[in-house]
């Protein structure tokens, strides 16, 4: 059996591996592709506790957030069911949102997601205003998806997701389908588990329509096309029990993105009584939002778990940015809740 269940995690890394792979997705040598990716939006990363983790999160996908790292963490979230929400202030005063809806079976699990990047009006400018016309635009971008994940023992599970990414920059439109793979394994010590997971996986991005016209330059077809932002990670994460009321969580994750340099994440969560939690995190390679820091509440009333997240990470000349998301998962009355997910 123990034979059996190795080679099925074999088998499954070897796949993700292949897909992610084909067609030259995950780019050899990112640091030298920074900036030729499209589709940025999707890279922001979703959820205040991932962030003060230092985004080390593919093993630790068992909650709200973790369908937006890892899609087979599907299959132990807290309840069986699990609503989430989330929202960002990011540079520039924009507004980053992500929510999903979160339920499953004995051997499924199932989640509908959603997330929109708000730009506000962009004054428009040209090369003869460039204090601006009076007239503005906008560059909003939104991204739904459905994820589903399949237990293939008590500890192997497997997922993916298919998301529908739209990008509108003033008459114009990108308009994509792309795709998430993730695997998540649990060794048997205490509460190890790997993960490894595939993200934006998909055809490169070409806006619609046709390009707009210059003068003095030769008119064009069309525009020109852009990889998508894909990258793939592997992590593990345990989880350290120091009193009967305090664990300390730690977490690594070795990144591999197409179009920047490759990292690694840390992060380290001290929980006091299944009721506070102290985050802290750090991913290298990075001159701007490497370090993240926040904080955790978790209550647990009449049959429904709550948990309010904030973090916080300093992006440099971009300013401070703020994380805050919600999770609620109503439990059945047989679920012993944990940090982080039930057990029946």
């Amino acid at each position: 059996m123990v034979m059996q269940r190795g080679m099925l995690l074999i088998l499954a890394l070897c796949l993700l591996v292949s897909v992610a792979t084909g067609g030259d997705a995950l780019r050899l040598y990112g640091e030298e592709n920074v900036g030729t990716a499209s589709g940025q939006f999707l890279k922001i990363p979703v959820g205040a506790r991932p962030m003060a983790l230092g985004k080390a999160y593919v093993a630790c996908a068992i909650d709200g957030p973790g369908v937006f790292w890892n899609p087979s963490g599907l299959l132990r979230t807290p309840g069986r069911t699990n609503y989430f929400v989330t929202t960002t202030q990011w540079a520039a005063d924009i507004n980053v949102s992500h929510a999903a809806f979160q339920w499953r079976t004995q051997n499924y699990g199932f989640a509908f997601t959603a997330g929109m990047l708000r730009s506000g009006d962009i004054p428009r400018t040209t090369e003869m205003y460039v204090e601006g016309t009076g007239d503005t635009f906008r560059a909003d971008q939104y991204v739904f998806g459905f994820s589903m994940a399949r237990a293939m023992t008590d500890r192997f599970s497997v997922g993916g997701s298919a998301k529908y990414y739209q990008e509108n920059l003033d008459e114009w439109a990108i308009k994509s389908v792309m795709f998430d793979f993730g695997i998540l394994y649990l060794l048997g010590v205490g509460d190890m588990r790997v993960g490894f997971a595939v993200r934006n996986f998909g055809p490169e991005l070409r806006p619609d329509g046709d390009p707009p016209l210059r003068t003095g330059y030769a008119p064009q077809g069309q525009f020109q096309a852009n990889a998508v932002p894909t990258e793939g990670a592997f992590g593990v994460a345990y989880t350290w029990r120091r009193q009967s009321k305090v664990t300390v969580l730690t977490t690594a994750d070795f990144n591999h993105p197409s179009d920047a340099q490759e990292s690694f994440r840390l992060g380290a969560e001290v929980g006091m009584n299944r009721m506070l939690f102290l985050r802290g995190g750090y991913e290298t390679g990075r001159s701007e939002g490497g370090l993240g820091l926040g904080f955790g509440v978790q209550l647990s009333r009449k049959q429904y778990l709550w948990r309010i997240d904030y973090a916080f990470s300093d992006m440099g000349v971009f300013g401070d940015m703020h994380f805050i998301s919600m999770e609620l998962s109503p439990l059945w009355a047989k679920e012993k809740t944990r940090h982080g997910r039930a057990r029946r």
